[in-house]
């Protein structure tokens, strides 16, 4: 072998050598950056072959929910790329209260995901043609009337979300049984339990900020669960008398709840959101407002009391569910894979992948011919959404984001103040976002 061969034959092996860290290297980086990366059951795999690398690199952007959230979401990318091993996926978890500032800085600066939960706030300021139609995905077929409604956009479906959350009233059924009370259905069935309890010297319920804007919903929308709902938010998008006296309704609800002393004013900041009680899972409370996925939490507690979800008894006609897009996906049509990207979410949608996702979350298939959840606690709550008696608090039909203003309406309730300046506060609050979004215009 000549010198002029040996020294070709090194220079090949260093080229090798060095293109090879630089792989390794831009894998760690992604890794460190993103927090996971899932590749062949989320194993780290040594690619000895230049044909097996991976060939595409989706990143995905999420909230950071609790963990079985975190384990029911690997489980199911680690299963869609296990049939799909060209494909490698990024997934960055962000906490809840920070997403939706962040995700609207990147959609700012044109730094979006492949993939991302979308934030329903954000629908108001999403330049268009940003997200990728989606309604042509297969998967659409199996979803229920009325959460396709609230996905679609005109003739285009901008998101596609893999679970419902459902606010309803979580019931110490011992309790009740013991005071010969029935669990409530309608709004006075609901306020005369609050007394009885509360005579005996009990709080009767236990809140977090976030509970009292879907009791408030509850209360306030129950001409849209009961009537024509399509006037209904028409004239909340055009008449602001109307939507002036639709919060007023809901608020002066929540002020008849403060003023008899049927939920703790004082103690309501120590509690924690996204949380049960302390009191109610202590047995020491008949009821609780809360979303569906408290109830895995209460059934790890095992509380020493009998307990069910139910729906809302916020109305005169009825109890109704408030309901959520949990898990909206889009598809940024800016990234560089948009196919693989659309495909991905296309396996996540799958009735299989819904079915995982959901089980054992407390959150509701948003597809028609599901079965009854695993979780028997949320079953009459899952019956009255089945059935049609929901209301969505985030309307796709709203012209604002009034779900997220209602928290300054919320903390004036709290200051013991009335429920016209809280409907005030909430209307001052929408003029002020709508002048700054059309300053961003």
């Amino acid at each position: 072998m000549t010198d002029t061969h040996i020294l070709n034959t090194a220079k090949s092996f260093r080229y090798f050598f060095m293109r090879k860290l630089l792989f390794l290297f831009i894998l760690s980086q992604c890794f460190l950056l993103s927090g996971f990366y899932f590749q062949r059951g989320n194993q780290n795999v040594e690619y000895d072959n230049p044909a097996l690398y991976p060939q595409v690199l989706l990143t995905f952007l999420g909230v950071q929910y609790p963990s079985e959230n975190k384990t029911a979401t690997e489980h199911v990318l680690n299963d869609y790329l296990k049939l799909h091993q060209n494909i490698l996926v990024s997934y960055e978890w962000v906490p809840l209260r920070a997403y939706p500032c962040i995700l609207k800085k990147r959609i700012r600066s044109n730094s979006l995901d492949d993939v991302f939960m979308f934030s329903l706030g954000s629908r108001y300021q999403i330049p268009e043609g940003l997200l990728v139609d989606l309604a042509n995905l297969p998967t659409l077929t199996a979803y229920r009337q009325q959460v396709l409604a609230q996905m679609r956009n005109g003739d285009a479906v901008p998101y596609v979300t893999t679970s419902l959350g459902a606010f309803g009233l979580f019931c110490n059924l011992n309790m009740l049984e013991r005071n010969r009370l029935k669990v409530p259905q309608t709004l006075d069935e609901f306020l005369a339990a609050c007394e009885t309890f509360s005579r005996t010297g009990l709080i009767p319920l236990a809140v977090t900020r976030e509970c009292l804007r879907a009791l408030l919903i509850a209360r306030a929308f129950e001409p849209a669960a009961f009537g024509n709902a399509d006037a209904f938010f028409h004239s909340l998008n055009t008449d602001e008398a109307f939507l002036r006296r639709t919060l007023l309704n809901g608020f002066l609800f929540l002020a008849l709840l403060r003023d008899r002393g049927y939920f703790d004013v004082d103690g309501l900041i120590q509690i924690r959101e996204n949380m049960p009680g302390m009191s109610f899972l202590a047995g020491e409370q008949p009821f609780m407002i809360g979303g569906s996925w408290f109830s895995p939490v209460l059934g790890k507690a095992q509380p020493a009391f009998r307990g069910s979800v139910f729906p809302l008894p916020a109305t005169s006609q009825g109890a109704v569910a408030v309901l959520g897009l949990d898990t909206p996906l889009s598809v940024s049509s800016r990234g560089e894979h948009v196919p693989q990207a659309v495909q991905l979410v296309e396996g996540l949608t799958s009735p299989e992948s819904i079915r995982v996702f959901n089980d054992g979350q407390g959150c509701f298939s948003p597809l028609k011919d599901a079965p009854l959840p695993a979780d028997k606690a949320v079953h009459p709550l899952w019956k009255s959404m089945d059935a049609g008696r929901g209301i969505f608090h985030s309307d796709i039909r709203l012209h604002h984001d009034l779900w997220r203003w209602l928290d300054s309406g919320i903390e004036v309730i709290l200051s013991g103040a009335s429920a016209e300046e809280a409907t005030e506060s909430v209307i001052q609050a929408l003029h002020d976002a709508r002048q700054e979004e059309g300053k961003q215009l």
